[in-house]
């Protein structure tokens, strides 16, 4: 398969099972919210955020293997991408220890009484951190064969086994939650599950690969320091991510106490549906990027990037549109009035996920090409930034301004850095026009003017009227975005006619 075939699978897959994670979503987030209680599931997310600066344990390592294994793919060299392999599997047990060593250290700071302020009232904490921990500990341990697949571009088995991993411990943490109101057991079921489809993964890539675990040397330094230096970089850009990524929830849950986090993190879910295949063809396509790079595609870099930006903001711009006509309507009848968005809210929760989703286009392809140090230094400003701006946002204004102090610190660092280092590695032509965006701001407009106006009309008494009312705004929604999108020439009947080929031979491959 070519470069973009193995991207496209690869985002089909992950795709699907994100998909699917989001449709059992609809059924696990009201019966958490009544079953553990908004209290206890606030308390989850919160922990999960917080274990999620343990991830630095891994120093940028998973992603510097990663790359290392596409180069060595684009120049079709087997044995060093089983030494880059041997070398992995060390630096990941090292990550492992480090982060090991860091929960005691919490779990023994808690013992003597000293807590985060989110977690001063809730000592209960302190198990499901030792969970969390846990889990990312055993992710770390597999996070190798993964990184094997994404490298060799094949990371449709990558997704495949996340896919089922998130799944089955989204189902068995349902019925965990079902059996014993506690939100240990949920997160308990869900550290076994990520044990099960990493150990899954593991046999599947010794048997499909077994040339990648060959017998060599495992005391290279100079491999050591490759991954180092690479990962290095990579490290700087988890540290912004990871800050900027938990800073809305600690920030929320610092201010205002655990149980206003589901406010943040539901309607933002939901609005994930639609980024769900927008960040896996970027992440899909990094690899390719350095496949492409190494080989002397430059051109080919270039034009791929631009198209799939044009695509991600099409359907970015569908997403966001129906997000802010129905979203408030579906959260309160998703939750049963458990929760609600107002408009300030679903403005933050957009331009949080749609920026954020852009920006992580760009370091992917910088990350591909191997040239991401300036836009690591820039992602590490930005998280650094929203730890500060958000919380003071939030207590300032309120819970709805927790976009503000977000989008301030993206815009102040990140975004204006990577779109200079884009242009200074591949040249011009590598964005989208200004006729495009203008064009794609029409058309989102009228797909949300359009889906509002359908969802309100007639009598929504009921909660089954209700189903109906927004069922109908959503289609109304989506076609008529359409509509114009075909009008306006965002899109053209030759590039539907190719996606739905590549989806047909995609579904062929998957079969067979």
């Amino acid at each position: 398969m070519s470069r973009t075939a193995r991207a496209f699978h690869t985002t089909l897959v992950v795709s699907g099972f994100g998909y699917a994670s989001q449709g059992l979503s609809l059924f696990a987030i009201p019966l958490f919210l009544s079953t553990v209680g908004i209290d206890a599931y606030g308390l989850m997310v919160t922990v999960m955020a917080s274990v999620g600066y343990l991830n630095f344990a891994d120093a940028g390592l998973s992603w510097g293997s990663m790359i290392l294994i596409a180069q060595a793919h684009g120049r079709g060299s087997r044995t060093e991408i089983a030494h880059v392999v041997r070398h992995a599997v060390v630096l990941a047990a090292g990550s492992g220890v480090v982060a090991a060593l860091a929960v005691g250290s919490v779990l023994l700071a808690a013992s003597a009484g000293w807590r985060l302020p989110m977690f001063a009232r809730h000592p209960e904490a302190d198990r499901l951190v030792l969970i969390a921990g846990l889990q990312l500990i055993i992710t770390f341990q597999f996070g190798i064969f993964y990184n094997l697949f994404q490298g060799l571009q094949e990371g449709y088995w990558t997704g495949l086994y996340q896919g089922l991993g998130r799944m089955l411990g989204l189902g068995g943490s349902m019925v965990a939650a079902w059996l014993t109101h506690s939100i240990e057991a949920v997160m308990l079921v869900q550290l076994v599950m990520t044990l099960v489809s990493g150990a899954a993964s593991a046999v599947h890539a010794w048997k499909l690969h077994p040339w990648a675990f060959s017998k060599g040397t495992w005391f290279d330094g100079s491999q050591y320091r490759i991954q180092l230096r690479i990962g290095a970089k990579n490290f700087l850009l988890q540290i912004g991510r990871t800050l900027s990524g938990t800073a809305p929830t600690l920030g929320i849950s610092s201010i205002l106490g655990p149980a206003a986090v589901p406010f943040y993190t539901v309607p933002a879910t939901l609005l994930g549906l639609f980024f769900t295949p927008i960040n896996s063809w970027n992440a899909s396509m990094q690899s390719a990027y350095g496949e492409a790079w190494t080989s002397g595609a430059v051109d080919w870099a270039r034009a791929a990037f631009r198209k799939s930006l044009e695509k991600a903001l099409i359907l970015g711009g569908l997403g966001i549109g129906v997000f802010l006509a129905l979203g408030n309507t579906f959260i309160r009848l998703w939750t049963h009035e458990r929760l609600w968005m107002d408009p300030a809210m679903a403005a933050s929760i957009a331009a949080m996920v749609g920026t954020g989703a852009f920006v992580a286009a760009g370091e992917f392809l910088l990350t591909g090409l191997n040239r991401n140090r300036k836009a690591a230094f820039a992602e590490l400003a930005a998280g650094v930034l929203a730890l500060a701006l958000v919380p003071l946002a939030v207590r300032w204004m309120g819970l709805g301004a927790v976009g503000l102090g977000a989008i301030a610190a993206t815009l102040a660092s990140s975004a204006w850095v990577v779109h200079r280092e884009i242009r200074s590695n591949l040249g011009g032509q590598c964005f989208p026009s200004a006729s495009f965006i203008v064009r794609l701001l029409v058309a989102a407009a009228s797909g949300g003017a359009a889906a509002a106006l359908a969802a309100g009309l007639g009598d929504q008494h009921g909660a089954r009227m209700a189903i109906v009312h927004l069922a109908l705004g959503a289609v109304s929604g989506v076609a008529v975005f359409g509509t114009v999108a075909f009008i306006l020439r965002l899109v053209d009947s030759g590039e539907a006619a190719a996606i739905g080929g590549r989806l047909k031979k995609s579904l062929v491959f998957s079969s067979t």
